[in-house]
């Protein structure tokens, strides 16, 4: 692994996951961040001021976005936690300082620019970009990464099913016919920082709902990362909005094939994940839960099957602003950069 200190940007900074990635890279023995930024026309703000957790950690300030400014600071990886638009324009910017670019938002995990008018609300101007970009789901692209210059990171809906259910479907071990039903929830934060009538605590406490059901963002991304068509015969997603901060648990149901056990899918993912320091695999009958998970860098995985129907129930937890988001980006950038997948990371 390399010795060398790389030099860190983050843009989007004031946001929950910019928080969280600040708060990261403060502490990431390889990687320095030397700037901070928010919209372009914030007014410069001490990052402590903003996230009062950081204060004695980091003193930077968080400035305006500005090209020029990110450019003298000659960044070795910027990382994008910025609204999708916003990053759909100013990613081929970033890439021309010959920075390496995580991108937090949707704006290039979705290989069809196709598929933006309808589910991000914008069309598309770079399909040579959607088609480079290395999707980052680092347990399933290590060998992609080292070298990449534009890294899509995964939504955190997508993270949580498609590393239980990705290896299954690879060993066919999922029986075709019928769509793969993901029932996710997710904490309030994974909503962004915005407010919005939905996200109120009069809207949120005491109360549990689905929302963007047959229309969420997320669907074709998760057909895309399980290589299955983006339809309700494939993939039946529902996404719902827990009354709680931070935390993602996706119930998937599946059915496998006849006469797979669940020592099968056991060994199937311990095969899988065995480099894998941040997933967690439930063998016995203890099921992943959000409380496991939050706070934490890990994707928890479990199940139970019906041995003699193949009906099998998956469980996964994430915590949405870390392995959903931040703490993600940081495993990508690491192996892009040549540093330890684990490097400020282990520590959170």
């Amino acid at each position: 692994m390399s010795g060398k200190l790389y030099k860190a940007v983050v843009a989007g900074a004031t946001g929950y996951s910019g928080r969280e990635l600040v708060r990261l890279l403060t502490n990431h023995p390889s990687i320095q961040i030397v700037g901070a930024f928010a919209s372009p026309t914030s007014t410069p703000t001490p990052i402590s001021d903003l996230h009062p957790a950081l204060k004695g950690s980091s003193q930077l300030n968080c400035e305006p976005f500005d090209e020029g400014s990110i450019r003298s600071l000659a960044p070795d990886v910027v990382f994008l936690a910025t609204p999708n638009e916003f990053s759909h324009e100013v990613v081929p910017s970033m890439l021309a300082l010959g920075a390496i670019v995580v991108d937090l938002s949707g704006a290039y995990r979705l290989k069809d620019s196709g598929d933006y008018p309808r589910y991000y609300g914008f069309e598309h101007s770079r399909p040579d970009l959607l088609e480079a970009a290395c999707y980052g789901i680092t347990e399933f692209v290590r060998k992609d990464l080292p070298g990449a210059k534009l890294i899509a990171n995964p939504g955190c809906y997508p993270t949580s099913v498609i590393i239980p259910i990705k290896p299954l479907r690879d060993a066919g071990l999922i029986e075709d016919g019928r769509p793969i039903i993901c029932d996710s929830k997710s904490g309030v934060t994974g909503a962004g920082k915005a407010p919005s009538l939905t996200t109120h605590f009069a809207e949120v406490s005491e109360n549990f709902s689905a929302y963007k059901v047959m229309s969420h963002r997320h669907s074709p991304e998760i057909a895309q990362g399980l290589g299955v068509p983006s339809n309700p015969g494939a993939l039946i997603f529902t996404p719902h909005l827990l009354p709680i901060n931070r935390g993602i648990l996706s119930t998937i149901y599946i059915r496998v094939r006849q006469g797979v056990l669940r020592d099968d899918i056991l060994a199937v993912w311990r095969e899988t994940f065995v480099d894998s320091a941040f997933v967690r695999i439930f063998s016995q009958s203890q099921l992943p839960e959000i409380k496991f998970a939050a706070n934490t860098p890990y994707c928890d995985i479990g199940l139970v099957l019906d041995e003699a129907t193949g009906e099998a129930v998956v469980i996964s937890a994430i915590d949405n602003l870390l392995k959903g988001a931040a703490s993600q980006a940081i495993q990508n950038a690491n192996l892009a950069l040549g540093v330890s997948e684990t490097a400020g990371i282990l520590s959170v």
